[in-house]
């Protein structure tokens, strides 16, 4: 049911609104059907209006301002009401209620949307804690960019489908493994506005994660804005210039990724130009995505002074070399192409250095000059091609 809301915003802001709470609407086939809409409501008082989505475990809010006419609240299809903001081509637009319909109105065209009826939509629970951590847009964006590509997928393996997120020492640290793979970032806190007071240790859903990193892409961002970050028992809440984020904490025990690091042994060096790098784990890529028997495997042959990269599938075989500064034993180990594209894509410095030890242990990947952020990837079972 609804009350008879009536407020006109900017089109761009309402459509930037919703393709930030898209990201929290439940994705379930089956379920209730207002956890698969948004809400709207006006405060007249404030001049504001106020999205929200929620799949229970997590929600988002975004507020942007406008003209209000009318207190109320209404609850639609997420998917419905984006579907016609998209085309709207007027700088304004109005939205009513009338009976049991949304009226979408500017100044060319108007359409009506069918409410939801009987959705008890839940109220925003936030997290009641005065401490917080105060992050830089850009560089909290960066350091989820950073992990969450190597967290499992898989949101039936709970404990590792999330981002691990940590305070301690002054710095916010941050890890995602999908137990095969393992990425590891940190940035520096010292200095910065915020009161912590305490330790950090939380592990936020991947879907979390996801949306909030498109939070921080969306144009309702102001440069230069920091994210405040609340931790309490069993959420988490992010905010950000209009947009709050609040999700569930998984309660499964992340993987001891600092031990894993710390007992790392490397006994070999290859230093290698990020740019040649890519484009040869690419064309690897392109035959080792089709092998049967170790899909996006191939053979990554060290000696000295030079690499060469060998991938084969059931019709094509792919080898090619590239000159690296390699320092001890020759070694011949399978590898994951798909995961070295997956870090080495992203690697900003001009070399990359891969530490190894033998062709059974973990590989530890990173920029030559950046020690804040880390990669590791177990090999494969080695087969001569």
């Amino acid at each position: 049911m609804s009350d008879k809301l009536n407020a006109t915003v900017k089109t761009w802001e309402l459509l930037e609104a919703v393709k930030v709470v898209e990201n929290f609407i439940s994705s379930e086939r089956i379920g209730k059907d207002y956890l698969k809409g948004v809400c709207i409501e006006t405060d007249r008082k404030e001049n504001t209006l106020i999205l929200r989505t929620t799949d229970l475990k997590m929600a988002a809010k975004v507020e942007i301002l406008g003209r209000v006419n009318k207190d109320g609240k209404a609850v639609v299809s997420c998917k419905i009401f984006k579907g016609l903001l998209k085309v709207i081509s007027d700088t304004d637009v109005s939205i009513a209620i009338e009976k049991d319909k949304m009226i979408i109105q500017t100044e060319n065209s108007k359409s009506t949307i069918s409410l939801m009826e009987d959705a008890e939509f839940p109220v925003w629970v936030g997290v009641d804690k005065l401490k917080y951590y105060s992050v830089r847009i850009s560089d909290l964006k960066n350091l989820f960019e950073n992990v969450k590509f190597s967290a499992s997928v898989n949101s039936e393996n709970e404990a590792v489908n999330c981002v691990r997120l940590e305070y301690e020492e002054e710095k916010l640290k941050a890890a995602g493994t999908d137990t095969y793979r393992l990425s590891y970032a940190e940035i520096d806190l010292k200095n910065v506005e915020g009161h912590p007071g305490e330790r950090l240790n939380a592990s936020v859903p991947l879907k979390a994660i996801d949306g909030i990193v498109k939070s921080m892409k969306s144009k309702l961002i102001i440069p230069r804005v920091k994210v405040l970050i609340t931790c309490g028992e069993d959420k988490i809440l992010f905010k950000l210039a209009g947009i709050e984020i609040v999700s569930e904490l998984t309660r499964l025990e992340f993987p001891d990724y600092k031990t894993i690091i710390k007992n790392l042994n490397v006994d070999k060096q290859a230093i290698l130009h990020t740019k040649d790098f890519i484009a040869v784990l690419k064309r690897a890529y392109s035959i080792a995505k089709g092998n049967k028997e170790a899909k996006n495997g191939a053979i990554f042959d060290f000696s000295r002074n030079k690499l060469a990269i060998k991938s084969i599938d059931e019709y094509s075989e792919f080898k090619e070399e590239i000159a690296t500064l390699y320092t001890g034993e020759d070694l011949k180990i399978s590898l994951n192409v798909k995961f070295l594209i997956d870090f080495i894509g992203k690697v900003k410095d001009k070399t990359a250095v891969m530490k190894i030890l033998n062709n059974k242990s973990t590989v530890l990947i990173k920029g030559e000059t950046d020690d804040n952020w880390i990669y590791l990837t177990m090999p494969l079972a080695l087969r001569e091609y």
